[in-house]
């Protein structure tokens, strides 16, 4: 939630764009080529931010993350499968004094599915909890002061 301050004499409504800068864009706005553009600096105060948003948002970036992860892996298996890459390997570890050794292809798919499973799960906690800190320490500290610069556009 974004409060807005009392604006102040001195901060209020600093122009955004220089004077010289405000000429040359009143100059190409009457030309017709670009539309005039006008802003003000103003101070904002980000007081707390929405454990329920972020945990939302969390858990749908976690979990396009691990959708794209497990597609590039079963992608670079089924290559790698493919081109015999695989039973080349597991000929190579037989050589070297691992005896009968095979990679179960489904086995290690389910594996890496459950694994991302509950990594989507940490790190959306994790992301929450992060957040709840923010919020505490920004109660504390008063909040994160931001400059946005608003922009009115002549229409």
């Amino acid at each position: 939630m974004v409060e807005r301050p009392a604006p102040s004499p001195a901060t209020a409504e600093t122009p955004a764009v220089p004077a010289a800068a405000a000429s040359t864009t009143a100059s190409t706005a009457t030309s017709g080529r670009r539309r005039g553009r006008r802003g003000r600096r103003v101070k904002r105060v980000v007081r707390r931010i929405d454990l329920w948003s972020v945990l939302k948002l969390s858990l749908v970036v976690y979990s396009c993350l691990y959708v794209a992860v497990l597609a590039t892996l079963a992608a670079v298996w089924g290559i790698l499968y493919q081109s015999g890459n695989i039973d080349k390997l597991q000929s190579f570890l037989g050589d070297v004094g691992l005896e009968n050794f095979t990679f179960y292809g489904n086995q290690m798919f389910r594996a890496c599915a459950a694994i991302g499973a509950v990594g989507v799960l940490a790190g959306t906690v994790v992301t929450v909890l992060a957040t709840a800190l923010v919020n505490i320490i920004s109660e504390m500290t008063g909040g994160i002061r931001l400059v946005v610069i608003e922009e009115d556009v002549d229409r």
